[in-house]
């Protein structure tokens, strides 16, 4: 797929398998059909339960907004249940020339949102925050459709990400929960 088209849409896909996807067989299915898609986005696994999942993507303007059904026809005997695709507008869409390695992405449906601004111009590619050595790779931050609460943020980095991010069973899980915040990271 041509990344020369702006994303007009991110399409979240959240569902919790029958048992943790300890083997990968999920993960493989995801990155099987992922193959194609520019940037591909791995499964995403719940930091609270590892029985909870999501599939992310940003679709380019022209693009299908619906899931493949032979990928869910394919990780169905996995997935005890479905949650209602949801889509988000893109108020920024920045990556990296080379893809992350690492994924973690946090959604709530709290918090108004103005819908009235503009998409923001993002920050210069492979950028490095201040007190952290990891490089920037994807940054995705979007407004739910058809409500005026929520965000999804996606924030792809490089490295493998064991020795960059706090624990998981740690942090930010204090915060997240009284919040309503989902928090999902990738796997090795």
């Amino acid at each position: 797929m041509s990344t020369d088209r702006p994303i007009d849409t991110f399409v979240l896909q959240e569902f919790r398998l029958r048992a943790p996807d300890v083997g990968g067989e999920a993960a493989r299915i995801v990155a099987t059909f992922a193959a194609g898609i520019e940037p591909a986005v791995p499964l995403l696994t719940s930091i609270d339960d590892q029985r909870d999942v999501a599939t992310l993507r940003g679709v380019h303007v022209g693009e299908d907004l619906e899931w493949d059904p032979r990928e869910r026809s394919a990780l169905a005997p996995l997935v005890a249940s479905w949650q209602a695709p949801k889509q988000y507008g893109p108020r920024i869409t920045e990556r990296s020339e080379s893809p992350p390695t690492h994924y973690r992405l946090a959604v709530t449906e709290s918090g108004i949102n103005n819908t009235n601004s503009e998409p923001l111009a993002g920050t210069p590619r492979n950028v490095k925050h201040a007190s952290s050595s990891t490089a920037l790779g994807l940054l995705w931050i979007g407004l739910p459709l058809g409500t005026h609460a929520g965000l999804l943020t996606l924030v792809g980095s490089h490295g493998d990400g064991a020795t960059t991010r706090p624990d998981p069973e740690v942090w930010p899980l204090p915060f997240s929960r009284p919040l309503g915040v989902r928090i999902y990271e990738s796997r090795r």
